[in-house]
């Protein structure tokens, strides 16, 4: 089996960072303002709040084929030549989508959307992974996307009066729009050759990434499936769809703080601590929010929650896997296992919904914590065995 041999990385100023951070984000830009999508098309555009599930799923599961493709093409293929060829269409599909009328029609449109953001993800995470800092590139990645999701949720019901109920789909036109000058003006030389050598990998070595892979894939399902009905279940809870929204771009704004803990992580914060307490505090949100009386406060605590650990707890997994595949393969591998997981995540979500009823769905997702945690116990704990693939030394330390 082919392995990468690390060299010694290149210097990045902070700016490629952020560029790349951003790239990154708009190729699947709505999963940052996720609740603001569904409450528009469960609300005024029209469609059942499980409808609403279901188009927000096909639209995963378009990115996840994206993703895929783009686990075979980051070593063939120039990444610039495409991420344009996926931002171009995807941009397109953006611009079309409020002119588009049906259930069906929706699902098909917002699954083409999907491939092609998927793709343009798949590629930008592979350039992510060369960055000379793996911690400091997806906490980047984190930061963007709560900034950017806080700001949307708060603008969005503002924007709709002004605009239409299609604005959702107007300010991800936007956002591809700018990650698509992005791509045009930047540099495609500025990534080092890395060399490939063949290394002898043993089932432990598998074991190693497959159980990584399981790891993101129960956390992220999980925080997805929440995520997308979280604004709901305030509004189920009469708390006005404004105040909700308000609520989720105020306490949005901590997922900030959560992806400045990778950046600029300290020695003494290892990362194995602190996914475990992310991901079951996470876990604690969802008990909160089963409380048959929820009051406002305990709402915007599980908010917090849930919010400030998430990104760090994502971009600490998906460093882990930069960490060992200085290539950008395996972390194009883990975005397809994000994917997956954001895809079932809101399609699991609405099938266990009942009108005004989220228990099922939030004891689901309090188990599916609970699994990730004793999973992810594993990987780390082999990471030292001389049978695992090579890390990348280059970047910071897995635990």
């Amino acid at each position: 089996m082919k392995n990468t041999t690390p060299q010694q990385p290149c210097q990045h100023s902070i700016w490629i960072y952020i560029v790349f951070a951003f790239i990154t984000m708009s190729g699947l830009s709505y999963i940052n303002f996720l609740p603001g999508l569904v409450n528009a098309l469960a609300g005024n555009i029209g469609y059942s709040e499980s409808e609403a599930g279901q188009i927000v799923s096909l639209n995963g599961y378009g990115a996840l084929f994206g993703t895929a493709t783009a686990i075979f093409v980051v070593r063939r293929l120039p990444w610039k030549p495409l991420l344009l060829a996926s931002f171009i269409p995807l941009l397109i599909l953006e611009l079309t989508t409020p002119n588009i009328h049906g259930l069906n029609a929706m699902l098909v449109t917002r699954f083409f959307s999907g491939l092609a953001g998927g793709l343009a993800v798949g590629v930008s995470f592979s350039m992510l992974a060369k960055l000379g800092n793996s911690d400091r590139a997806f906490g980047f990645l984190l930061f963007t996307q709560f900034i950017v999701g806080a700001l949307v949720m708060y603008c969005l019901p503002l924007l709709e009066s002004i605009t239409n109920h299609f604005a959702v789909f107007h300010i991800m036109a936007a956002i591809v729009l700018v990650g698509l000058l992005m791509t045009l003006f930047i540099s495609s030389n500025m990534f080092p050759i890395v060399a490939v050598t063949h290394l002898q990998v043993t089932i432990k070595s598998i074991a190693h990434s497959v159980r990584l892979m399981l790891t993101i894939l129960l956390y992220i399902n999980a925080a997805s499936a929440l995520y997308t009905y979280v604004g709901v279940i305030g509004i189920h809870a009469n708390f006005g769809q404004q105040q909700v929204n308000t609520d989720i771009a105020i306490t949005g704004l901590l997922g900030l703080i959560g992806a400045m803990l990778p950046m600029f992580k300290s020695r003494f914060l290892k990362r194995q601590s602190l996914i475990i307490s992310g991901t079951l505090l996470c876990a604690t949100a969802c008990i909160m929010l089963l409380q048959p009386a929820l009051s406002h406060a305990m709402y915007i605590v599980a908010l917090a929650l849930v919010f400030f650990t998430w990104p760090a707890v994502q971009s600490y997994l998906f460093a882990t896997a930069a960490d060992i595949d200085p290539s950008g393969r395996l972390s194009t591998i883990a975005s397809l296992t994000a994917s997956v997981g954001m895809a079932s995540g809101p399609m699991l979500a609405a099938l266990l919904i009942e009108p005004g009823n989220y228990a099922s769905m939030l004891y689901t997702c309090i188990a599916l914590f609970a699994l990730s945690t004793v999973v992810f116990l594993i990987p780390l704990k082999s990471r030292n065995s001389t049978n695992q693939l090579q890390p990348n030394h280059s970047h910071s330390e897995i635990s």
